[in-house]
C-alpha cells in the first residue's frame, strides 16, 4: 500500500509540475505579446501639436471651442481610437472644421488631465473655455462625429 501511495505522490508531483508549467509559460507569452504592441501614431488631425495654453488663446479669439483627446501611450483602447476613428479623413475634416484639436498625453501633462477631470483614457473634451462636454471610450467615426455635432450644438446653446 506504502508503495502505490508513493507512486500517488510522484504522479501527482509530476502533473502539478507540468501544470505549473504551463501557467508560467501562459503568462509569459501574454506578457510579451502585450509589450510588443506599439503605440499608434498621432492620428493626422493632431499633427500641428497646438498646445492647450495657445488652443484656448486661439479659441478665444476665433470662437472656435477646444477639442482635447486625453490619451496614453500605454492604453490599447487609446491606440485603437487612434487607428481607427481618429485616423478616418471625415471624422479629421469634422474636427478641424468645428474645433481646435489638442493631444494630451495624460502622463506628460498630469496637472491639465486633472483640470479637466480625465479619470481614464482615451477621452475627448469640448470645451469653449467656460463649458465642458467630454466623452471617455472608443467611437466609430460615425459615432465621434455625431459626438461632435451634438456637443458643438450644447456649448453653443449654453452661452445663451
Amino acid at each position: 500500500m506504502k508503495s502505490t501511495q508513493s507512486a500517488r505522490t510522484r504522479a501527482f508531483s509530476k502533473m502539478d509540475s507540468i501544470f505549473l508549467v504551463v501557467i508560467v509559460a501562459s503568462i509569459v507569452a501574454v506578457v510579451l505579446t502585450r509589450s510588443n504592441q506599439t503605440a499608434a501614431p498621432h492620428p493626422q488631425v493632431f499633427a500641428q501639436n497646438v498646445s492647450l495654453e495657445d488652443a484656448t488663446a486661439q479659441s478665444a479669439e476665433t470662437g472656435k471651442p477646444v477639442l482635447v483627446f486625453a490619451t496614453a501611450s500605454w492604453c490599447p483602447p487609446c491606440q485603437s481610437f487612434k487607428r481607427g476613428a481618429l485616423s478616418d479623413p471625415q471624422v479629421a475634416e469634422a474636427i478641424n472644421a468645428q474645433a481646435i484639436p489638442v493631444y494630451l498625453d495624460i502622463d506628460k501633462y498630469p496637472e491639465q488631465a486633472s483640470m479637466f477631470g480625465v479619470r481614464s483614457v482615451p477621452t475627448l473634451i469640448l470645451t469653449d473655455g467656460k463649458d465642458i462636454t467630454k466623452k471617455t471610450g472608443v467611437m466609430s467615426s460615425a459615432n465621434t462625429i455625431d459626438w461632435l455635432n451634438e456637443s458643438v450644438i450644447k456649448l453653443a446653446t449654453s452661452e445663451d
